[in-house]
């Protein structure tokens, strides 16, 4: 299904549409529609709700923010305790207090994933190059 919609463009920029669209022996509509296409950011209704919010954010930071987010990183401390926990329960019942710090440990491991996959999107949506994203670490 498609939506029809009336928009003002600059001349130049009609102008390029047209140019594009012979040169590449595509209709107007069709140029458009791949364009926003490749420059719209992703649709955060396919992060999950719970992590929304704090993934929102990062379409409003700038290169630096989003490159600096790309780049983060789980401190090894929290790893070596999430994965402490998790050897744990396989041998015995963990506390209450030991499952809440091991929900809590695992919702931060896959917020920071998100949001640094999130940030490579835009980047590259950008136009920028994607800074190497680090796997050295994963989540059981």
């Amino acid at each position: 299904m498609t939506q029809a919609i009336t928009i003002e463009l600059p001349e130049s920029l009609y102008v390029q549409l047209e140019q594009t669209a012979t040169l590449s022996h595509q209709s107007i509509d069709k140029i458009i529609a791949q364009s926003l296409t490749h420059s719209l950011p992703p649709v955060l209704q396919d992060i999950p709700p719970q992590y929304q919010a704090d993934v929102f954010p990062l379409l409003e930071m700038d290169v630096i923010g989003l490159q600096a987010e790309a780049q983060r990183s789980f401190p090894t401390h929290k790893w070596e305790e999430y994965h402490a926990l998790l050897d744990k329960k396989k041998e015995e019942e963990l506390s209450k207090t030991e499952i809440s710090r091991l929900v809590s440990l695992r919702y931060e491991a896959d917020l920071l994933t998100l949001r640094k996959g999130y940030a490579a999107v835009l980047l590259k949506r950008r136009g920028y190059r994607v800074p190497q994203l680090t796997a050295k670490q994963t989540v059981s």
